[in-house]
């Protein structure tokens, strides 16, 4: 069995509509932090989600699955802080949501 080296990552040419460089990268996803008193679990999904977008730089694919997983991280929110989440699925609870910060 032989192994196969994968090449090093080459930007995507779709980054560039939205930074120059790697680097602006960071810049990009600066302001994404997890707030405090946030469950850890939608602390780590969130953090994986920043990353993701961090490396659309070089996969641009990789912007698509870092929306799905903060759409995880809400879900894991919302079923923490409604009552009675239960089984209820997302978009039922998106609905249920308090309108303000709590």
């Amino acid at each position: 069995m032989s192994t196969q080296r994968l090449p090093f990552p080459v930007p995507d040419e779709r980054a560039h509509y939205f930074v120059d460089s790697y680097a602006d990268m960071h810049d990009l996803v600066e302001d994404l932090v997890v707030p405090d008193g946030v469950a850890e679990a939608a602390a780590t999904v969130l953090r994986t989600a920043r990353e993701l977008l961090r490396q659309s730089y070089y996969c641009y694919e990789f912007s698509t699955v870092a929306v799905m997983h903060s759409l995880i991280a809400v879900e894991i929110v919302l079923r923490d802080r409604i009552p009675d989440a239960g089984t209820k699925p997302l978009f039922q609870l998106i609905k249920q949501a308090p309108t303000r910060a709590s």
